[in-house]
């Protein structure tokens, strides 16, 4: 016996909604696991955030160090220059007459004085004519003796 035309539409039917409510889990099932997946990779990110900016911490810190350590062996550089020049006691005798105005024994100094160095008609002295308290002349020896820091 041939199936009837309504048994067929209704078995087409069936099976068509059938389908289709599955179509629609699946649909569903792969919204939840679409979701599912980002929320888990927002959490990756989340957690690889703290050691990527602890990682960028360290790198500037590093950075930092050696324009440290650069600056530091020029500095060493100049200083191993200088103290070669001042072993050197034409060096040294140099830089005591022209910073100090030292003499030797028996030698007369003369300063010249050039027309801005005179006094001035109010009486008070012209900028920079060396009218320093001893202990301050003595620290600034001292301290331009010293390496510089």
């Amino acid at each position: 016996m041939a199936p009837s035309p309504r048994s067929i539409t209704h078995r087409t039917r069936t099976h068509v909604v059938g389908a289709g409510r599955r179509l629609a889990a699946t649909i569903r099932a792969s919204r939840r696991f679409v979701a599912g997946l980002v929320a888990l990779l927002a959490l990756l990110a989340f957690m690889a955030s703290a050691p990527i900016r602890s990682l960028d911490a360290a790198n500037q810190r590093v950075e930092y160090l050696r324009a440290t350590k650069h600056q530091l062996t020029t500095s060493i550089t100049d200083l191993e220059h200088r103290k070669t020049r001042l072993q050197d006691p034409r060096q040294v005798e140099l830089l005591a007459r022209s910073k100090f105005g030292l003499v030797k024994p028996g030698e007369t100094a003369y300063v010249v004085v050039t027309p801005e160095d005179e006094l001035r008609t109010d009486g008070q002295p012209p900028d920079g004519a060396g009218h320093r308290a001893w202990y301050r002349w003595l620290l600034d020896a001292v301290t331009e003796m010293l390496p510089m820091s």
